[in-house]
């Protein structure tokens, strides 16, 4: 008798230890993140600032008030000359995407958003962790999802980059075959380009292609010299297709005539079967990434099909 009323008591007695706890714990989580965060904006000297407001600092461009002391933070000598080696591929692709200069505004910037993301996971965690009781599973996944982060915003990045170098290699022969029209029609070359961009109806920005050429034809406006202007056109897009382009532009353009569209029309032929190229292998990528849902999809079917055949004969 004594021996089951123990183990009723020991069965009744409730566990208020472990949700007080929990709510410790999370509680704790939130107050060191919000102190982190009080201390990158006083180390970094930005208070005044983020309470004069943002709304200024967004139409300048500026970044997010979360990012924007990290990316002071960030910007300091000695952090980030421990950081940049660590960062040359970012600054590179950062490069590409914005005409072949990646300043140190810009790439502190992009870090500053990414390590922003990974903060505001953490500081989510740990509020869906104090609403729910949550376990130490949901804090190693905030920890790792805010880990991958910044991985993934450089991933993305290069995805960026290959995107704006297929788009260019897509328009270039598009752009040649119309210059070369315009040219056997009577027109110069600079005439020529500048009817290529007004035709694109105010869309000069939307496409990597036409911005650079806008570019490097406000560079003449200016005063700049035709052959400088065109080595800089080749720069900027970064695509070895856009550099040939450029080149025999340059070359050509000086002898006009003859010689000047038989060089068009074999650079356009070119273009045209490297775009037949790129367009192949977008293709097969298509057709490879599709063959993974083909084969769930068939395998649902085969199971729908096929497990009514099989408990009919089972039974």
């Amino acid at each position: 008798m004594p021996a089951s009323s123990c183990r009723l008591l020991l069965v009744d007695v409730p566990d208020h230890g472990d949700p007080d706890m929990n709510d410790i714990l999370w509680s704790s989580w939130l107050a060191l993140l919000l102190l982190l965060y009080v201390w990158i904006v006083g180390k970094t000297g930005l208070r005044k600032s983020l309470l004069r407001g943002w709304r200024g600092r967004r139409s300048k461009g500026g970044l997010h008030p979360l990012a924007e002391p990290i990316r002071s933070l960030l910007g300091s000598p000695e952090l980030y000359g421990s950081l940049l080696p660590w960062l040359q591929r970012p600054e590179t692709r950062l490069a590409l995407l914005h005409g072949g200069v990646c300043g140190k505004e810009r790439l502190t910037g992009w870090l500053a958003e990414a390590v922003g993301l990974s903060y505001l996971t953490l500081l989510a965690t740990g509020v869906l962790g104090l609403l729910s009781d949550g376990g130490g599973a949901l804090a190693w996944l905030g920890v790792l999802v805010a880990v991958a982060i910044p991985p993934l915003r450089a991933r993305e990045l290069a995805k960026k980059v290959d995107d704006r170098r297929r788009r260019i290699v897509l328009e270039l022969p598009e752009l040649l075959t119309r210059l070369l029209l315009l040219v056997n029609a009577g027109e110069n070359v600079l005439r020529a380009m500048e009817k290529c961009l007004r035709r694109r109806d105010g869309k000069t920005g939307d496409h990597p292609l036409y911005r650079e050429l806008s570019h490097a034809l406000e560079s003449m406006r200016r005063g700049e010299t035709y052959a400088w202007a065109m080595e800089e056109f080749g720069r900027r897009c970064a695509v070895p297709e856009a550099k040939l382009f450029a080149s025999t532009v340059i070359m050509n353009s000086r002898r006009g005539g003859e010689t000047f569209v038989a060089s068009l029309q074999e650079l356009s032929r070119t273009l045209w079967e490297r775009r037949k190229a790129a367009a192949r292998m977008l293709g097969e990528q298509a057709s490879s990434k599709m063959a993974f849902p083909l084969a769930v999809i068939f395998l649902l079917i085969l199971v729908l099909v096929g497990a009514p055949t099989l408990l009919t004969m089972s039974s």
